[in-house]
């Protein structure tokens, strides 16, 4: 299947794919304190909610193989939103093209991450109703893939919240962001 092949293929690159990306957001870049403004609220929900969202499903968000997750996760931001980590990313990606006020990139990041993640979120909902069975396909009729609802998941599992494992899983996302922005500030400062 087409859709499985693209899904695993996106899913082992999904870490690199934001380089070209990112090196457009470089060459383009003019922020203004209205964009930087704007920006800071984008990321900071979207890292956020990234942070929520490992401290429950663990480090193993980072595997490039499917199964590797702790189980089914249906509490903490899971029981809002189907995908808060890749919500999460989304939000960050519009946060940082902001912070650059590069705005015509928006709706190429936008299509961008859509192809991308729509294939490996097809094949991760296959895995889990495989592996999950009727717990899953309960859960996926009830819980939103991209947009939170405003109550809660009923049948929530019982797993902890940690702020090591939330910290400890976001540190190369934490230092990319920092890593990101800083480039943008040294480009936009060695163009003025």
């Amino acid at each position: 299947m087409l859709t499985q092949k693209f899904g695993n293929f996106f899913f082992k690159i999904r870490s690199f794919t934001p380089i070209p990306f990112i090196l457009a957001l470089l060459y383009f870049a003019n922020p203004t304190w209205i964009s930087v403004s704007i920006s800071l609220l984008f990321i900071t929900i979207g890292e956020l909610l990234r942070i929520w969202s490992v401290g429950y499903a663990g480090g193993t968000t980072r595997a490039t193989a499917l199964g590797a997750a702790r189980d089914l996760v249906t509490t903490g931001p899971y029981s809002y939103v189907r995908n808060p980590l890749y919500l999460g990313n989304l939000l960050l990606s519009i946060g940082v093209t902001l912070f650059t006020n590069v705005l015509w990139l928006i709706p190429i990041l936008i299509i961008g991450y859509f192809i991308q993640y729509m294939p490996i979120i097809a094949v991760e909902e296959k895995y889990l109703s495989e592996s999950c069975g009727q717990v899953y396909d309960k859960y996926q009729t009830e819980v939103s893939r991209f947009l939170p609802k405003f109550h809660s998941y009923s049948n929530q599992s019982h797993h902890d919240y940690s702020w090591s494992r939330a910290l400890k899983s976001e540190k190369r996302t934490l230092t990319a962001i920092i890593c990101v922005i800083g480039l943008i500030l040294i480009r936009t400062a060695y163009h003025a």
